[in-house]
């Protein structure tokens, strides 16, 4: 007997494929135009002991409908749930649920659930997945069963094709989790990627930074040290924005993080946005200095290298036949927690997030002046009164550098006894002075940081105090360009015991720039 197949078997095999690879949507459900969540922060709770639960209102957006999340731990040996953060979750889909319940495997022992509903975060459940086989029985064979040969063989086909595809989802799957990816071909336009990506895996190691922006992880790429920046949905914002100045051409400086490469990773229903850059195994200079007091000759060099990656930031590199035009950029962040160190104790500037590029014959364009953290904010943005214009934001970042200058200074070893490390400000405003407290003080009374007349005493540093100084000053345009700086510490580091060659050096480009001014 001639067999011949109809559509009954082509409808349900193409159905089955387009449900295994295509997942049906989940129900949409109406956005809550007051959604309220639980809102934590482990962070505040080990370093201010606020450990309290509070309410936080979500930002209301008609296309990105407000949710509650959770990220949670959980003590293998006692079973004990310890939570890391809490608050609000925009945008997903998949926070489709009326409690924060997840079946998703949990990766480094971190497990993450969203929901929709106002307070619907205030429990959290991990309830792994179950399958149960289940087996028919095959009844007694008729002759009428002749007619469902066509079906029996449609069903045997489709069953096969059932177990590939299940097979490589799994391996695809489980590939995915363990390996980097290779950086997409459509994205070759990125020329500071370092062929050390190309198809090697890359294994999260250990959490050794978390902020507003996302955490950053020490990780391996077989056997070399690399850090991970792994940002939130919500942050994907950043994401770009440091992603589109590292791809600027000519940002592969000694002074500036090394970038490797980037990554978007959907893992369950986690979006996650990753940068890949050179690990520095001192950390932040900010960390370093908390721990370790420096030698004079330690200060110059991490100022100096300090200075040149940031007057690289600023500089307009005019295009040529072989590179394109490098566009000034002022980092608007910049602290010490924002300048690493490598292995020899020199500097690079990392953490662009809230950086902005100044392409030549056009306007800044719509920005919020008054962002980066409130104790190294200069006077003109404390008060909202900035010049949209490029100088006005790169005398802000010099601002700034005064202040970590100072930070370097006050556990240098080569004045006499060093103190406790303690922030700028931090001994007349407290750990956390309030943005009230820091317009007051900086701006109103132009408080500065104090300058011990023991550092005076040695004619080096009385230099850095002068440069710190004039990096620091209340009029904006008074201010030291950072090359300016970057040349001071140069000559520093050419004649320590010569302080009025240097004096006599840098003026020169004082004078320079005041007549670029006028």
């Amino acid at each position: 007997m001639q067999l011949t197949l109809d559509f009954t078997c082509i409808i349900p095999l193409g159905l089955i494929l387009l449900l295994i690879f295509h997942p049906s949507a989940p129900a949409i459900l109406p956005s809550d135009n007051g959604v309220t969540c639980e809102h934590f922060d482990e962070t505040n709770c080990t370093k201010l002991g606020d450990c309290t639960f509070t309410m936080q209102h979500c930002k209301i957006d008609s296309e990105k409908p407000p949710g509650c999340y959770v990220l949670w731990t959980k003590n293998e040996a006692t079973g004990e749930e310890r939570i890391k953060m809490k608050g609000c979750f925009s945008h997903t889909s998949e926070c489709n649920k009326t409690e924060c319940v997840t079946n998703s495997e949990p990766r480094k022992n971190i497990y993450f659930c969203c929901c929709r509903g106002s307070m619907c975060n205030t429990d959290q459940k991990w309830e792994p997945t179950t399958t149960e086989a289940t087996t028919q029985v095959p009844k007694e064979r008729t002759p009428e069963d002749t007619d469902l040969v066509p079906i029996i063989i449609c069903s045997f086909t489709l069953a096969i094709l059932i177990t590939i595809t299940g097979v490589f989802l799994f391996w695809y799957r489980r590939h995915k989790q363990e390996n980097f990816n290779e950086i997409p071909t459509n994205e070759a336009e990125i020329s500071n990627a370092s062929p050390l990506l190309s198809n090697r895996p890359i294994q999260l190691l250990e959490l050794k930074a978390s902020g507003r922006f996302g955490d950053v992880w020490q990780a391996k790429l077989h056997n070399h040290d690399v850090a991970v920046k792994i940002f939130r949905m919500q942050e994907k914002e950043s994401w770009n924005t440091e992603l589109e100045i590292y791809k600027l051409p000519r940002m592969r400086h000694p002074n500036i993080l090394e970038f490797l490469g980037h990554e978007k990773h959907t893992e369950n229903i986690q979006h996650e946005f990753w940068l890949i850059s050179a690990y520095q195994h001192n950390g932040s200079l900010c960390d370093y200095l908390k721990s370790h007091t420096i030698t004079y000759k330690q200060l110059c060099r991490i100022a100096e290298s300090m200075s040149c990656g940031l007057a690289h930031l600023h500089e307009e590199i005019p295009a040529t036949k072989a590179e394109g035009l490098k566009p000034s950029i002022a980092h608007r962040d910049f602290k010490s927690k924002n300048v690493l160190l490598k292995n020899n104790l020199t500097a690079c500037i990392a953490d662009f997030g809230l950086a902005m590029i100044f392409e030549p014959g056009k306007p800044c364009g719509d920005t919020h002046g008054q962002v980066g953290t409130r104790r190294y904010m200069a006077p003109e943005v404390l008060e909202g009164a900035i010049n949209f214009n490029r100088d006005a934001f790169l005398r802000i970042d010099v601002y700034a550098c005064g202040l970590v200058l100072w930070e370097m200074v006050s556990r240098c070893d080569s004045t006499g006894p060093v103190c406790d490390y303690l922030l700028p400000f931090e001994a007349e405003l407290g750990q956390r002075p309030t943005l009230d407290e820091v317009q007051e003080n900086v701006v109103m009374k132009k408080l500065r940081p104090q300058i011990l007349n023991t550092w005076r005493s040695h004619p080096g540093i009385s230099i850095i105090c002068d440069t710190m100084e004039e990096c620091w000053d209340h009029d904006a345009e008074a201010r030291l360009s950072s090359s300016c700086v970057m040349e001071r510490f140069s000559q520093l580091q050419k004649y320590p015991v010569a302080p009025l060659l240097i004096q006599n050096n840098t003026n020169i480009c004082v004078d320079l720039r005041e007549s670029i001014n006028s």
